[in-house]
C-alpha cells in the first residue's frame, strides 16, 4: 500500500496482479517531481501494479529536475536517474520497459493538411511539410504526429505534429540507461495526457463531446481539445503553479514554502484576513483567458464549441479552483481521474483520489506501452 518515507513516496501492490501477462512503466519527469506508474494488462483489463514519486526538494535542495532553456530543456540526468532508481528499488519493480514524457514547453506543435495518400507514405510527407513550422532544422528534431481529420488513401488529411529537439531525446536515453531501464517510447506530455483522459471518459457520455483539457503544472500550462477521442489541438504557455505561489509570497511577504502551503490550504475560498482570492485571481484569469482563446480558435475553425472542461495538474487541486473555472468558462468542469477505469485495490481509493491530478501523464505513458 502507499508508504511514506522521509524523502520518497511509494505505492506497492504486492502479488495482487501476479497473473498479469505484461506490464509497462510510465515515467513523468516534471519540473518539481518525478512520478512513476506501473500498469499491467490482461486481455482488455488494465490494472495498477505500482506507483511512486519523488520531489526535487528531496534531492536537489529546491532546484528543479528540469529547466527550460533556449527552446530546449536541461535535465539533471544523474539526479533524475537516481530518483527513478530509488522508486524502482523501493517498490520492488521488475519491469524494465518504460516510456518517458517530454515536456510540452520543450516541443514544437503545429497542424497542417497533406493530400490523400497511403498510410505508409504519411511519415515522409510530414517530414517534408513540417519544415516551415519548426524553428530548427528537421534533422535536429524527432517528430511525432497524429491524424486529426480525414482517412488515409481516400481523403486529404489534417495532422497534428510535435517536434522534439534531438538533444532532449538524447538526455532521456541517457537517463534510462543510467537507471537500468529499457526506453521503448518518448511521448509529448499532451499525447499521454489525452490518452489518460480518453481512458477516463471512455464509459461516459462525454466520449462524444468536444472536451477542453487544461493541464496546469508547476512550470507551464497546456490547453488541448479532444473530440471523439482524437486530440485536435494543443497550446502551451509558460505560466504555472510556481507563479501563483510566488505572487502569494510577494503579496504577503512570506517565504515560498509557506506561500505554497497557504495556496493549497486556502486557495480561492474566502478565509477572512487570509483571503487569497484577490491575490490569485488576476493570474488565474490570464491562464483561463489563454484557454478561452484556444477554445475560440477551435470554434472559428471547426464550428464546434467545447462542451466540457477537464482539469489536470497540481494547480487543479487548489481549493475553489474547479468552481472558479466553471464560473469563468460557463461550462461543466471536472477534475481528471486517470485511475477511474483501471483496476486497483479499494484500500488505495483515498490515496488515488489525492494523487489523480498529478499522475495522469504517467498513467497515459504506461497505457501507451500496453497498446496492442
Amino acid at each position: 500500500m502507499a508508504v511514506k518515507l522521509p524523502s520518497f513516496d511509494f505505492g506497492k501492490i504486492k502479488d495482487i496482479f501476479s497473473f498479469r501477462s505484461r506490464s509497462f512503466l510510465g515515467i513523468d519527469v516534471g519540473t518539481s517531481a518525478i512520478r512513476l506508474v506501473e500498469l499491467s494488462r490482461r486481455k482488455s483489463v488494465f490494472s495498477l501494479t505500482n506507483y511512486g514519486e519523488v520531489h526535487s526538494s528531496a534531492l536537489l535542495k529546491n532546484k528543479p529536475f528540469r529547466i527550460f532553456y533556449k527552446n530546449s530543456v536541461a535535465l539533471s540526468n544523474k539526479e533524475v536517474a537516481q530518483a527513478i532508481s530509488s522508486i524502482v528499488e523501493e517498490a520492488g519493480i521488475q519491469t524494465k520497459e518504460v516510456s518517458f514524457s517530454v515536456p510540452d514547453f520543450a516541443s514544437f506543435f503545429t497542424s497542417f493538411e497533406i493530400p490523400a495518400m497511403d498510410e505508409d507514405e504519411i511519415p515522409q510527407a510530414i517530414q517534408y511539410e513540417v519544415r516551415p513550422y519548426v524553428p530548427l532544422p528537421v534533422d535536429e528534431v524527432t517528430l511525432d504526429w497524429v491524424v486529426i481529420a480525414g482517412q488515409p488513401s481516400s481523403t486529404p488529411l489534417k495532422v497534428l505534429v510535435v517536434a522534439v529537439p534531438n538533444d532532449v531525446v538524447a538526455q532521456y536515453q541517457e537517463i534510462a540507461q543510467m537507471a537500468g531501464l529499457e526506453l521503448k517510447t518518448l511521448e509529448s506530455e499532451v499525447f499521454a495526457l489525452a490518452r489518460a483522459a480518453n481512458k477516463y471518459i471512455e464509459k461516459k457520455d462525454d466520449a462524444k463531446k468536444v472536451i477542453g483539457l487544461l493541464d496546469l503544472g508547476a512550470r507551464s500550462t497546456t490547453c488541448s481539445i479532444i473530440e471523439k477521442g482524437v486530440l485536435k489541438s494543443s497550446h502551451s504557455f509558460h505560466v504555472g503553479g510556481n507563479e501563483l505561489t510566488e505572487i502569494v509570497a510577494k503579496s504577503l511577504n512570506i517565504d515560498y514554502n509557506r506561500s505554497e502551503e497557504l495556496k493549497l490550504e486556502i486557495g480561492l475560498i474566502p478565509q477572512g484576513k487570509k483571503d487569497l482570492r484577490s491575490v490569485l485571481a488576476p493570474l488565474i484569469d490570464s491562464i483561463l483567458g489563454e484557454a478561452k482563446e484556444v477554445f475560440r480558435v477551435f470554434f472559428m475553425e471547426e464550428g464546434r464549441e467545447v462542451e466540457k472542461v477537464i482539469l489536470s495538474g497540481g494547480v487543479s487541486m487548489t481549493p475553489g479552483f474547479k468552481e472558479y473555472c466553471a464560473a469563468s468558462f460557463k461550462k461543466p468542469v471536472v477534475a481528471l481521474s486517470p485511475f477511474l477505469n483501471i483496476n486497483h485495490p479499494k484500500v488505495l481509493e483515498k490515496n488515488l483520489q489525492k494523487m489523480n491530478p498529478f499522475y495522469a501523464i504517467a498513467v497515459g505513458l504506461a497505457l501507451k506501452g500496453l497498446e496492442k
